[in-house]
């Protein structure tokens, strides 16, 4: 299996490959209003307008995401942009190293935005399951 890793407030996530279009840099986000506070706005992508999702903010997190790097992913049968803080790099797990979720995150993260986590190396990801984000 693949991971798409990124950062929110120096801490890993990730978010399987296979639901990852593509990764569009430095895009410009036109804010909609009377939105809930998650939602950035919308972006052009090739004519096509893209939700924006601040990851950091559908969360929980107290700050905006920071990086102007936008993940696009198949959510449901659409197509939405994930904003986080830096995206990493693509990492390869067998499927043995997916675990469910402790119980001590479940507190400070809704859990049903979260697959489970995935211990590459010496680092956890956390994966977010897209499909709750909508």
């Amino acid at each position: 299996m693949e991971l798409l890793s990124f950062t929110l407030d120096d801490k890993y996530f990730g978010v399987l490959l296979d639901k990852v279009k593509e990764i569009v840099k430095g895009t410009r986000v036109t804010p909609v209003p009377l939105t809930p506070p998650h939602i950035e706005g919308v972006m052009n992508l090739r004519g096509d307008p893209i939700s924006i999702i601040d990851l950091k903010k559908k969360l929980g997190f107290d700050s905006k995401a920071e990086s102007l790097d936008i993940i696009l992913c198949y959510i449901k049968d659409s197509v939405v942009g994930l904003r986080v803080d830096k995206i990493l790099t693509i990492n390869k797990f067998s499927p043995d190293a997916f675990k469910k979720v402790p119980k001590s995150i479940e507190r400070n993260i809704e859990s049903k935005y979260i697959k489970g986590i995935v211990k590459i190396e010496e680092d956890k990801y956390i994966i977010i399951d897209v499909d709750q984000l909508i």
